[in-house]
């Protein structure tokens, strides 16, 4: 079973910060600078609720990450529909959540990474 293991406390905190990332870098980027010079993470910000729901998770952490993601990504379109933030169409929007929900896995998965490299995972 996919959902197995699966801890909604941790799906409730990445569907939060999923949210205000997205918010803050939808907000960020439509935002005209005149310095091009900068570099702009973007994307790579939504590592972070990925990362920190797979903290809360150590059976299913992959599938925390994803599924607040995924259940957050409705919820920050129509939201982003009737605010005065979008400015591309439809297809653009799904892109960019597409690859949003593609770094928060990428979160989950360093975090897996790591716990395999660190040598915690449990024992039988």
């Amino acid at each position: 079973m996919v959902f197995k293991g699966m801890t909604w406390t941790g799906v409730i905190v990445c569907f939060v910060l999923y949210c205000l990332v997205f918010v803050a870098v939808r907000f960020e980027m439509n935002v005209d600078t005149t310095i091009h010079s900068e570099p702009r993470l973007g994307l790579l910000i939504f590592i972070v609720p990925g990362a920190i729901a797979a903290l809360t998770s150590k059976e299913a952490p992959l599938t925390v990450a994803l599924a607040g993601a995924f259940l957050a990504t409705p919820v920050v379109l129509i939201a982003l529909h009737f605010s005065l933030a979008a400015q591309g169409s439809l297809l653009q929007e799904l892109a960019f959540t597409t690859s949003a929900a593609f770094w928060c896995g990428s979160g989950a998965l360093v975090v897996m990474l790591s716990r395999t490299l660190l040598g915690h995972e449990e024992q039988p």
